[in-house]
């Protein structure tokens, strides 16, 4: 996703990132709301018509091994599959969400016209999450094919992202709604972000039970608890924050997408910094082997690696990364936006 450069991302992203580059992410937080919507009823979540058909995609080497994807495709978020070794990805361009195996067999399921938003999520019965932007939704692809598509309370949240958490419930980050979602038994109820003209980037189910969020408009990590409670930590930069991932020590990687910065936040809350080159735009993180963090630097089509105190740019990749997921064999996974493609790194083993 591009920050003032000319990309034909979906319209309501790319209005979300002007807004947050006019506003300058500079907004007072208000006091911390731990209130949440009444919620939806179960009504909320009705079936849906999915098209699937089974495709060979086609082999692609450069500059990296992977495969060519249907043209127009403009993949974003992409995630590892329970399998460990297959993913998951969405085409915002057409509507699409693609399970590709590591030999290019891949499932394409076709979405009415939905303006995909960033990230989606696999729960652990192997229900897919995906976030509907212009729908005012989430859809849900099971196992077996069938779909249903669940609707935000109001009108115009524009969910970005999803993160389906282990409990069975399923987390969402509402671009235009000002909070963070959960959907539990059907049912939606929502947590203000409780900072003016904030907007709800990336969510990743914490491991606690509650969920971290990313945020454009505002310099901060945002946490919500299992009960409900918002909590908001200064990270300082741009205001223009995307990526997310909990590593097993339980601190949370961030990645300040208009400040080309990784941050990382410890669980006492204390902060520590990689700089990335001017323009990098560093949006995708996912941790590799031997507990090395990787990073997807979109402006500079790097694949960079958080290394003692630096961030080595280490792969150079095809057109606007943008996400990535590394799977249990060592591959990287990411999408190319601007190539139509996702593309493939055997990560070293240290």
């Amino acid at each position: 996703m591009a920050l003032l450069r000319a990309l034909s991302r979906p319209a309501a992203w790319l209005a979300l990132v002007l807004t947050v580059a006019a506003c300058g992410g500079s907004a007072a937080p208000a006091p911390s709301p731990t209130r949440s919507a009444a919620p939806t009823p179960a009504e909320a979540c009705l079936p849906l018509h999915v098209a699937s058909q089974q495709v060979t995609l086609d082999a692609s080497d450069q500059p990296t091994a992977g495969f060519a994807l249907p043209g127009g495709t403009q993949p974003v978020g992409i995630i590892r599959d329970l399998d460990g070794v297959s993913v998951w990805l969405l085409g915002s361009g057409t509507n699409t969400v693609a399970h590709v195996t590591a030999g290019g067999g891949a499932t394409i399921y076709q979405l009415p016209s939905s303006g995909l938003g960033i990230q989606l999520s696999e729960a652990a019965d192997g229900t897919v999450w995906v976030p509907e932007q212009n729908r005012n939704a989430i859809a849900a692809i099971a196992p077996d094919g069938s779909a249903k598509e669940c609707t935000l309370p109001g009108k115009g949240r524009e969910p970005s992202a999803t993160s389906a958490a282990a409990d069975g419930s399923v987390w969402v980050s509402e671009a235009s709604g000002g909070a963070i979602a959960r959907l539990v038994d059907g049912k939606f109820a929502e947590f203000p972000i409780g900072v003016a003209g904030a907007r709800g980037a990336e969510v990743l189910a914490a491991a606690d039970g509650g969920a971290w969020f990313s945020v454009m408009g505002a310099p901060v990590l945002g946490h919500v608890s299992a009960q409900g409670a918002v909590e908001r930590i200064p990270i300082a930069g741009s205001g223009t924050a995307l990526g997310l991932l909990e590593t097993p020590d339980h601190s949370v990687w961030v990645a300040d997408f208009g400040g080309d910065r990784v941050v990382r936040v410890a669980p006492d809350r204390s902060t520590s910094v990689w700089t990335a080159p001017s323009g990098s735009k560093p949006q995708g993180l996912g941790l590799g082997p031997a507990g090395v963090v990787w990073v997807t630097e979109s402006g500079a089509d790097e694949l960079a690696s958080v290394r003692g105190s630096e961030l080595q740019q280490a792969y150079k990749t095809g057109q606007w990364l943008d996400h990535i997921a590394i799977t249990t064999d060592g591959w990287a996974w990411f999408t190319e936006y601007n190539g139509n493609r996702v593309g493939r790194i055997l990560l070293p083993p240290t």
